[in-house]
């Protein structure tokens, strides 16, 4: 009767620890949470070094340090991120080889935008305003 009752805790023990791939999908929310917020913010606030801070190599050549000022004035003019936002985290969508993070952001005049990215290697990869 007892191994059937430590067999029985040791299931229900195993069944709710986190699997790894779990913890780690977990792990990956916050740092892509984080990247958005810090890029969303160097948007609104023009700051190259730190849009590109968190980046691969690849997508930092993407982004034309010139002209990123000038990019930020268009998007301000649209989504005014100089003003407060809110970042919320809604999902992920598998877009072949890439895990896109799919992110509300919420606007100081209630107006809601879709943004996404990607991570390599818990790098940013790829950014998009929705």
């Amino acid at each position: 009767m007892k191994i059937f009752i430590r067999a029985g805790f040791m299931i229900v023990a195993a069944a709710m620890a986190p699997a790894p791939a779990a913890w780690a999908a977990d792990q990956n929310i916050a740092v892509a949470t984080s990247d958005m917020t810090q890029m969303l913010g160097a948007i609104g606030h023009p700051d190259y070094a730190t849009f590109v801070e968190a980046a691969t190599p690849e997508f930092k050549a993407s982004v034309d340090a010139t002209k990123f000022g000038e990019q930020t004035k268009m998007i301000d003019s649209k989504i005014p991120l100089d003003q407060p936002y809110t970042v919320k985290f809604i999902t992920t969508q598998k877009v072949g080889a890439f895990l896109n993070y799919i992110f509300e952001v919420t606007l100081h005049n209630g107006d809601q935008v879709l943004t996404s990215l990607n991570l390599q290697d818990g790098k940013v990869a790829g950014f998009h305003l929705l």
